[in-house]
């Protein structure tokens, strides 16, 4: 995981380590599309206990992320057994102040790049059904880092 402050190269704010399954593979012999979407989703969540937005805290305060882009660039195949880490990166700001975009890179073992998932949420009032201002936990600890470039 990069800890590097150079504004130059993206900081790392979580990283996952995750084995490939044999349900996440395909007639292919590789990871099927939709198993990766599963991983990005995964390791989104695992971030968000991370700084401390849990799934407790969410349901006490009726709030919820809700995604409105995904994008995922394939580079190299994963196979079953893989040990695959995928690296969460802030990303340039949206124009929008309640949403925010994260880069995740999938690295194979040898640190190739497998994949790069680029996504764009924000947060819900899940009482009030409307986007609301990102929790606090999130704007702050996304406003301490550097952010990479969208590509």
């Amino acid at each position: 995981m990069n800890t590097n402050t150079d504004a130059s190269t993206p900081v790392a704010l979580y990283s996952k380590s995750i084995e490939v399954r044999w349900a996440d593979c395909d007639a292919n012999k590789h990871m099927r599309h939709s198993a990766y979407a599963d991983l990005f989703a995964h390791t989104r969540l695992g971030f968000l206990n991370h700084i401390g937005l849990t799934q407790t805290f969410m349901s006490e305060h009726a709030l919820g992320p809700v995604l409105f882009r995904e994008e995922t660039l394939y580079q190299r195949e994963a196979h079953v057994g893989e040990l695959l880490t995928i690296v969460i990166e802030a990303v340039e700001p949206t124009e929008f102040s309640k949403s925010i975009q994260i880069a995740q890179r999938l690295y194979k073992e040898n640190g190739e790049l497998s994949a790069t998932h680029y996504c764009t949420f924000a947060w819900m009032d899940l009482t009030a059904r409307k986007i609301i201002a990102l929790p606090e936990q999130i704007a702050a600890f996304i406003s301490t880092v550097p952010s990479a470039e969208a590509s």
